[in-house]
C-alpha cells in the first residue's frame, strides 16, 4: 500500500514524536513509526484535541506491521471523532489494507461530509476510483438517458 502524504496545517502544534512518526511512516519504517506514535499519544492527556490523530496513526502503523487487531483502534477513533478528516483517511487506508473497499468508501464519504476539501480524502477517493451518483437513480448506469444527462451536466461544470 502506498502512503499518501496528508496535508497538515497544524504540524507545528503537534508533538515532536508524532512529527518523527510521520517521517518514519513516509519512509516505510513501520516499527520506528509505531514507537513514535505510541510515545506521542501516551505523552499527553486523552482530551487533547490531537490525541485522536496520534492514536489513529498508531493504529494504522500497527496494522501495517501485521497486527490485524489494530483495525479496531482506527474504527473506534472514527466513531469518537468523525469530524477529523485525517482520522477518517487513516481508517480508509486501513480498510483498504485489509481488503474492505466498501467500508473504506463509506468512511471517506463520512469524512468528506465534515471536510469536503480535504486533499488526502479526495486523493484517496480518486485513487480508489469511486464513481459519482447516478443522475437518475431509478435508472441503471448503462441507461442512455443517464449517460447523456451525466455527460451534459459534467461538461457544464
Amino acid at each position: 500500500m502506498s502512503y499518501i502524504k496528508a496535508i497538515y496545517f497544524d504540524l507545528d502544534q503537534c508533538n515532536e514524536d508524532f512529527v518523527k512518526g510521520i517521517r518514519f511512516l513516509e519512509q516505510c519504517s513501520i516499527e520506528d513509526s509505531i514507537a513514535c506514535f505510541k510515545s506521542a499519544y501516551s505523552s499527553g492527556p486523552v482530551d487533547d484535541r490531537l490525541f485522536p490523530k496520534y492514536k489513529s496513526y498508531y493504529g494504522l502503523s500497527c496494522l501495517l506491521s501485521g497486527d490485524d487487531t489494530a483495525i479496531s483502534i482506527c474504527r473506534n477513533i472514527v466513531i469518537k471523532c468523525p469530524y477529523d478528516a485525517d482520522v477518517c483517511l487513516n481508517l480508509a487506508r486501513a480498510e483498504v489494507f485489509i481488503d474492505n473497499r466498501k467500508a473504506a468508501i463509506q468512511v471517506i464519504d463520512k469524512g468528506l461530509i465534515f471536510s469536503a476539501h480535504h486533499d488526502g480524502l479526495n486523493a484517496f477517493k480518486s485513487k480508489l476510483g469511486v464513481r459519482g451518483r447516478r443522475i437518475l437513480p431509478f435508472l441503471s448506469r448503462d441507461n442512455r438517458f443517464n449517460i447523456l444527462l451525466g455527460r451534459l451536466i459534467r461538461r457544464k461544470k
